[in-house]
């Protein structure tokens, strides 16, 4: 899809935002969002509507437009990993997902999607199947999507897309256009602000952006959930009408998936208003819907678990754990338990917490009882427990420090968390 650029200066303080958050309980993931500016996108440091939020991001950063060779060796880096973080930006050693949702700005879908290659693509792919959620405007909402319907409904699949949303999308032929979109009543942005109150936001910047293909010839996915149509009835100078077209959309694919969020136009540089609240209701929605925890395994009473693997050996449920990063695990205890006992060792130099409740997560902020004291070794002892499930997790507090570099953030201190902190689970019931 080629498309021109046009720059859209925001009248914030351009300082980009990168700080560690003095809060270690992410509730699994290590920072809310990350933003993609790389080869090919836009050139943003600063997300206006995270801010807005209070939402921690990091960025990566092109340094020019069709990227460096350093730029390229820097982004395949991020989203592919190297030795010194092996499973990359987006993802925990196990291969979960270690921010809470990726934004990808607007751009050059193809030449971004082509400059990421097979490995990059892939990790986003994984990154969103095993819970990350994803937003993307204009060229965002392009390399999500399947392919590419021309005026002449020929389909065309991009190998360069990635194809975490399954459809297809049509070009809207319009640049340089401010447009009024409209939401349904039970639209679920509506949960965020009330926009007014009348279900329209007015006045948004497109540049060229892609409308969902969404009837029956066009093979539209199952659980595809139009946000925002458009209200536009002049005909383009080239295609049909695009009056009332779904011009944003979700989707998710099942229960431990991500949402993703495609979005036609450029709502990310207003500093106030609706447009603001919009753009900050789809970090929301997101951030809100990522996947389901998932539970490594069931531990056996008498038998040590060991926590050791790496990226490399493809074995996520004994897989070491990553910066701010839950393991869960589940025990059944029997009736008339006298003693349950949960031990925990992990390596030096690391602070692990240790967190058990019954019948659902055990997150340190709701636990039943934990230990979040500073060092990797940690008992917990329970006496006379309820019987039933218990869910067991293991927590680790060590994070690395974040600096802003050429490329965005930069990781200095304890970078060897990125690898995976290894460690051994037990418990005894008497």
């Amino acid at each position: 899809m080629k498309m021109k650029f046009k720059i859209l200066v925001s009248v914030i303080s351009l300082i980009p935002y990168f700080v560690s958050a003095q809060s270690s309980d992410k509730s699994g993931f290590y920072k809310d969002i990350f933003m993609d500016s790389g080869i090919q996108l836009y050139g943003r440091k600063n997300l206006i509507a995270a801010e807005f939020l209070g939402a921690e991001y990091e960025v990566f950063l092109r340094t020019k437009l069709s990227g460096t060779k350093n730029d390229t060796l820097m982004q395949h880096r991020c989203f592919v990993g190297w030795e010194g973080d092996r499973n990359g930006t987006l993802l925990y050693p196990d291969g979960a997902p270690r921010f809470r949702m990726l934004y990808v700005n607007g751009g050059l879908a193809g030449s971004h999607g082509r400059s990421l290659g097979e490995d990059g693509r892939e990790a986003i792919r994984k990154y969103v199947a095993a819970g990350g959620s994803y937003l993307g405007t204009c060229a965002g909402a392009f390399v999500a999507s399947s392919g590419y319907i021309d005026a002449e409904d020929n389909y065309s699949p991009n190998k360069n897309y990635l194809g975490i949303w399954p459809g297809r999308v049509r070009d809207t032929y319009l640049a340089d256009k401010w447009l009024t979109m409209y939401m349904d009543e039970d639209c679920p942005l509506l949960k965020y602000y009330d926009f007014g109150g009348d279900l329209k936001v007015e006045n948004i910047y497109h540049l060229n952006g892609p409308y969902a293909a969404l009837e029956p010839q066009d093979m539209p996915p199952a659980g595809t959930l139009p946000l925002l149509r458009v209200d536009y009835d002049t005909i383009p100078p080239t295609g049909p009408s695009i009056d009332n077209q779904v011009t944003c959309w979700a989707y998710k694919a099942n229960e431990t998936a991500g949402t993703v969020i495609s979005m036609a136009s450029h709502p990310e540089e207003i500093t106030e208003g609706e447009r603001l609240h919009l753009m900050a209701a789809f970090l929301q929605y997101a951030m809100d819907n990522t996947g389901v925890p998932v539970v490594k395994g069931e531990l056996v009473p008498g038998y040590v678990r060991e926590m050791d693997k790496a990226t490399e050996d493809a074995m996520p449920e004994f897989t070491r754990i990553g910066d701010r990063q839950y393991h869960h695990f589940t025990v059944q205890v029997p009736k008339r338990a006298r003693k349950l006992v949960v031990s925990l060792e992990g390596a030096d130099g690391f602070d692990l917490s240790l967190a058990a409740a019954p019948g659902e997560f055990a997150f340190l902020k709701d636990a039943f009882v934990k230990d979040e004291s500073a060092g990797s070794s940690k008992t917990i002892v329970l006496k006379k427990p309820q019987a039933g499930k218990w869910y067991i997790s293991v927590f680790c507090e060590t994070a690395p420090d974040a600096e802003f570099g050429e490329n965005g953030v930069v990781y200095t201190g304890r970078t060897d968390v990125l690898n995976g902190v290894p460690y051994k689970i037990k418990v005894d019931i008497k």
